[in-house]
């Protein structure tokens, strides 16, 4: 009987707990937990909220079936591009808002409440709340992975485009993010590609690449050191400012490859009669 009333209490107060973790919001701008979130998105999360209240003060007492639902809100978040640590974050703050209004109800009921109740309601409070959140991350990481499956299998479609200017002169575009991925699939493609061109210059042209850490310019650094053995001088070109101010801060060294600020100036270099190309 007493954890009925519980129950229904939890049930009754899903609205207001809501409203308190929708105010407990701080300003994270871009993110949709941001206090500053447009009222759709705020709407969205309210009725979400709601929902998961209702969720585990079903669990607490019923057997429930979460996985549904959770899957469906696992893979809202994922596409939303919410960090896994943010969501959790929220989380605990449903878990400590919701417990709140557990112990007001117990503080209401002091002639029925005992505190076997209250561990009782603890332990089946938590585990249904743990429950949901294995559960939740379980699919959060299924659909993190299938993410990067397709981005992967996108960009192995696309391949790498060596594109030959003259008999000896190639040009690779690079556009978008650079992954570790892609940068491997540069690293085996582009070689065999100017190899197989018989390319003796292979301009990498870097301008729509916006983004570049260690592990990518080593990879960048690897293709540049094997097309070497294979007798090809790879030449950098496009290396935007925040790229170039990122290297300086990550110590990345390019003392030792040739580089032009634009494809036009590395090219009318290359096609100059009367100039050789020194490194």
């Amino acid at each position: 009987m007493l954890e009925k009333q519980l129950h229904t209490y939890m049930l009754v107060h899903a609205q207001q707990m809501a409203e308190e973790w929708l105010q407990s919001r701080n300003n994270e701008e871009g993110s949709i937990y941001s206090i500053d979130a447009s009222g759709e998105v705020e709407s969205t999360l309210r009725k979400q909220h709601v929902k998961f209240t209702t969720m585990i003060a079903d669990s607490m007492f019923d057997e429930y079936e979460t996985s549904p639902w959770v899957k469906e809100l696992a893979s809202q978040r994922k596409n939303a591009g919410v960090p896994l640590i943010k969501i959790l974050q929220n989380f605990n703050r449903c878990r400590e808002i919701s417990w709140r209004y557990i112990q007001r109800f117990a503080d209401a009921h002091p002639e029925t409440v005992q505190t076997s109740h209250i561990g009782l309601w603890s332990l089946k409070y938590n585990r249904a709340f743990d429950h949901v959140i294995e559960i939740f991350t379980h699919h959060f990481h299924k659909a993190d992975d299938s993410a990067k499956e397709y981005h992967q299998n996108r960009i192995s479609q696309m391949g790498v485009p060596v594109i030959p200017i003259t008999e000896n002169i190639g040009i690779l575009p690079l556009v978008g993010e650079v992954d570790t991925f892609r940068a491997t699939v540069i690293q085996e493609q582009a070689l065999s590609k100017a190899s197989g061109l018989k390319l003796q210059y292979l301009i990498i042209d870097l301008s729509g690449v916006y983004s570049l850490d260690t592990m990518v310019a080593d990879e960048l650094f690897t293709v540049i050191k094997e097309l070497a053995l294979l007798g090809i001088t790879a030449i950098i070109t496009g290396i935007r400012p925040e790229i170039a101010q990122t290297s300086i801060q990550l110590g990345l060294n390019f003392s030792n490859v040739l580089i032009f600020g634009s494809l036009k100036v590395a090219l009318a270099h290359l096609l100059e009669p009367k100039k050789k190309v020194r490194i």
